[in-house]
């Protein structure tokens, strides 16, 4: 987990990018493996039936989302500065987390498929009045889903909850974490901006896939990844991490006195019961009451005369 308080700023996410740019780059790579194998079976596919089907390249998000998992799992881990081992941080966050990010997956699958036919559909419609009411409804929608998504898949990598429990403070984040989300937002808009830009000056589709191709393999996957990561963080971190830590340990320290309460011999508590009742004694290290050692005292006799001891 990060280190106290830190500024989150453009030089932080760029530092850290950078002074572990080897590590994101070997992880960028494991990513690229399996999508290049799913890129490749489905051109494959679409170039014997003869067309390309849109709806068929979306099965990507779903066959893709356990890697993602993997990925983000990375992200996190250099968001927080936390070591990270490239290989094994991939493989370890592919395997924790490929549950929840193949469900959230065939999610991001149905809503996208459903928004390429809404714009479709209005795109063939623009001489009807309500048609930019529902562009305006949809484009809302959109970005308020990918709001939720952005908190969702941070949260997923970060702390082991629930998937109704994540989706649950997912959506109060959405407000909470507005400028974050913008941001993220507009970081996307400004790498899709250059992907399009480098589409125009190419001068040739084919030539525009090679650039492409050999941006995907550097960094392209790995830089989207940690822009959505890092920006999310801080915000999960101070709604959900720290509150989720703080309950985690006030459990721990619970069942420790339990477990220590528990281990105390008759004998022992018979020794520190005797004295002031209102004096505070050491009990395996944990300083109580000596009245609460002298109820402990009487529970435990109560229970060896019932036979529980």
């Amino acid at each position: 987990m990060s280190q106290g308080k830190r500024k989150y700023s453009l030089a932080d996410f760029f530092s850290g990018y950078f002074d572990n740019f080897g590590k994101m780059f070997a992880v960028n790579l494991f990513y690229c493996i399996p999508l290049t194998v799913f890129s490749g079976i489905m051109f494959a596919v679409f170039y014997f039936m003869g067309e390309m089907n849109l709806f068929g390249m979306f099965l990507l998000i779903p066959l893709m989302s356990p890697f993602t998992g993997g990925m983000m799992y990375v992200c996190r881990k250099l968001t927080a500065k936390d070591e990270i081992s490239p290989w094994k941080d991939f493989i370890g966050g592919t395997a924790q987390n490929w549950k929840f990010f193949l469900i959230n997956g065939i999610i991001v699958y149905i809503v996208s498929a459903g928004l390429y036919i809404t714009f479709s559909y209005f795109r063939e419609n623009l001489d009807k009045p309500f048609v930019i009411l529902y562009i305006i409804l949809s484009l809302l929608t959109a970005v308020l889903f990918l709001f939720i998504e952005l908190s969702m898949t941070t949260m997923a990598v970060s702390v082991e909850l629930k998937i109704s429990e994540i989706l649950k403070n997912s959506v109060m984040l959405v407000v909470g974490g507005i400028v974050h989300h913008l941001k993220t937002l507009l970081s996307l808009l400004f790498v899709l901006s250059l992907i399009t830009a480098l589409m125009m000056v190419s001068g040739s589709w084919t030539i525009f896939f090679i650039i492409l191709g050999v941006l995907m393999v550097l960094f392209l996957p790995a830089m989207v990844a940690y822009i959505c990561v890092y920006n999310s963080y801080h915000t999960v971190e101070k709604s959900v991490i720290i509150p989720y830590m703080e309950q985690s340990r006030l459990i721990k320290e619970k069942q420790e006195r339990e477990d220590t309460k528990n281990n105390v011999t008759i004998e022992e508590l018979e020794v520190l019961s005797k004295g002031n009742k209102d004096e505070y004694v050491s009990l395996n290290g944990i300083m109580v009451k000596r009245s609460t050692v002298i109820k402990m005292l009487e529970t435990k006799k109560s229970m060896k005369n019932e036979g529980g001891y």
